[in-house]
């Protein structure tokens, strides 16, 4: 989904019950103010120890079905788990709480048989309700941002507790990889019920996963405690998680050196080389499937013209961006869609700089001398500050002055949630093994105004875009993403110029740190040893 910021080895070579959560959710909100729940807090011989973990922002919602950003949705993987879910290492699906599952002869039924005996972190039973409840609160809720992920589903029924079998309407390839989203993880329903859909922001499900929300300070920190009801006996090994907010991308490696975190997520990748020699401390790369593009807003003035962004388009050097910015652990990038995908569409060069042919583009569109826009920008975030700067190098040799627009963490949101921006730096990182959830923040102008270009796509494009989605043959949908990316290309509303890793780093004490490609935790056996 849409990501905000970079996170982190080699790229592309029993508890106390509703209660419980009726106080979580009285006494969330206010920034600054604590909020507790006695709900999962660790069984004692789960695990004897606590993680520190420094991001750059804090959560802001943890409903699964109407969050947005990497911020929210890495700590799901903590607190439900689905029917199925991607592999560790790669984007391969594999069972999770459904053990097998079988398919019928149309493609289009899924009958998936689920272990028994689960629990969800309360010690309340893991229901058929739940599973369907689940699954039709987020079928139902067609403004959310992973609505693509179910939209082609057009019935699931539980007959018993360990029963799902989901209908769709057109047999798709995109099927079970789209089942992995983490909104169709089951959530416990009486949960929801007790805290209301206004405070689920806050609360946050109770899942089946090996964490627990336990405590949130807003801007601060969020702690999550072990599941004492977690289905993998002796896991997780840790009993507590905590994510503290350390906004400033030097101020993280400062913090991991010093011993005040034990991981350092989204670490600058000049500190990853200068960690390289550290006593204490180790950099963590590991792939990923993140593209960094620059969003162009066609309802600008000048970028509503063809030419213009055409100009632009040319005037941008992707490697140059690489060079200059990710000392040797990023790629450059041609395509929204990630080369580590198969639908990437790899004949779509990267783009090079034609400093004359830009400006011979630019005259043509009636700007010879040139002009002014912005570019939003999110301080505090060293990677995006240095490609900015090399950014506003680039297309100052066409005439074209670009004016820093850095704000905090909310304000960038806000801006980018109203459009209020002539151009931004948007990154993606897949969050289902498949295209369907990036298309819809592109081709669902509601979702964000087609990914921030203020363009909505022609029908015909649509058309080709829901026959993608569908699409059985895999090399029919090759063909059909790469109109796709072909068009974006001719339009020039994305200039997309690199791949990057997810970039962290952790104290040498910390063993079992694992981020998918996806950028999901997997803290099951995270563990500090003496």
């Amino acid at each position: 989904m849409d990501h905000l910021q970079l996170s982190r080895r080699n790229f592309l070579k029993g508890g106390a019950g509703f209660a419980a959560a009726a106080s979580l959710a009285s006494l969330v909100g206010c920034g600054g103010e604590p909020v507790t729940s006695s709900d999962g807090a660790g069984s004692g011989d789960q695990a004897a120890s606590k993680i520190v973990l420094g991001r750059p922002v804090d959560s802001n919602n943890l409903d699964p079905v109407t969050c947005i950003g990497n911020e929210n949705i890495f700590m799901f993987n903590l607190i439900v788990e689905g029917l199925v879910k991607t592999a560790d290492d790669s984007g391969e699906i594999e069972p999770c709480l459904a053990e097998k599952w079988d398919v019928s002869d149309d493609g289009r039924t899924y009958t998936f048989h689920v272990m028994e005996g689960l629990k969800f972190s309360d010690g309340s039973d893991v229901t058929a309700e739940d599973w369907k409840w689940t699954f039709e609160r987020a079928m139902a809720t067609t403004d959310s941002h992973w609505y693509s992920c179910v939209e082609n589903i057009e019935s699931v029924e539980c007959p018993d507790d360990t029963t799902v079998i989901v209908t769709t309407k057109e047999a798709a390839a995109s099927t079970l990889a789209n089942l992995s989203i983490f909104e169709v993880g089951v959530q416990s329903k009486a949960h929801f019920d007790e805290v209301g859909e206004e405070e689920y922001v806050n609360a946050g499900p109770v899942g089946t996963g090996p964490y627990v929300l336990d405590e949130w300070v807003k801007g601060e920190y969020m702690t999550f405690k072990a599941n004492p009801n977690y289905r993998e006996e002796g896991l997780p090994l840790t009993e507590e998680i905590e994510f503290r907010v350390v906004a400033d991308d030097n101020s993280r490696v400062i913090q991991l050196q010093g011993g005040d975190i034990d991981v350092a997520d989204s670490v600058p990748f000049a500190s990853l080389q200068q960690l390289e020699g550290d006593a204490n401390c180790s950099p963590q790369v590991d792939p990923a499937t993140m593209v960094y593009w620059i969003s162009l807003n066609t309802q600008n003035e000048y970028l509503s013209n063809p030419q213009v962004r055409e100009a632009l388009y040319q005037a941008t050097d992707a490697q140059e961006i690489v060079d200059m910015t990710s000392y040797g652990y990023a790629e450059t990038a041609g395509s929204v869609i990630s080369a580590t995908s198969e639908y990437c569409d790899t004949s779509i060069e990267p783009p090079v700089a034609d400093v004359e042919a830009a400006k011979k583009l630019l005259e043509e569109a009636g700007y010879p001398d040139g002009f002014e826009i912005s570019l939003l920008l999110r301080g505090g975030n060293a990677l995006y500050e240095s490609i900015a700067q090399v950014i506003l190098d680039q297309w100052k040799k066409i005439g074209v002055t670009v004016n820093i627009d850095s704000r905090e963490s909310t304000a960038y949101s806000q801006a980018r949630n109203e459009l209020d921006l002539d151009v931004v730096i948007s990154g993606w990182s897949d969050d289902v093994p498949d295209p369907t959830s990036l298309m819809q923040f592109i081709f669902d102008y509601d979702t964000a105004f087609g990914y921030y270009s203020g363009m909505e796509q022609p029908e015909e494009l649509q058309e080709v875009n829901r026959q993608a989605t569908v699409e059985l043959d895999v090399e029919k949908r090759k063909e059909l993403y790469a109109q796709i990316q072909q068009a974006f290309r001719e339009e020039a509303i994305f200039i997309p110029f690199m791949s990057v890793p997810w970039a962290s780093a952790i104290r040498n004490n910390v063993t079992g740190f694992i981020q998918t490609p996806m950028g999901n935790y997997r803290f099951q056996e995270i563990a500090v040893t003496e």
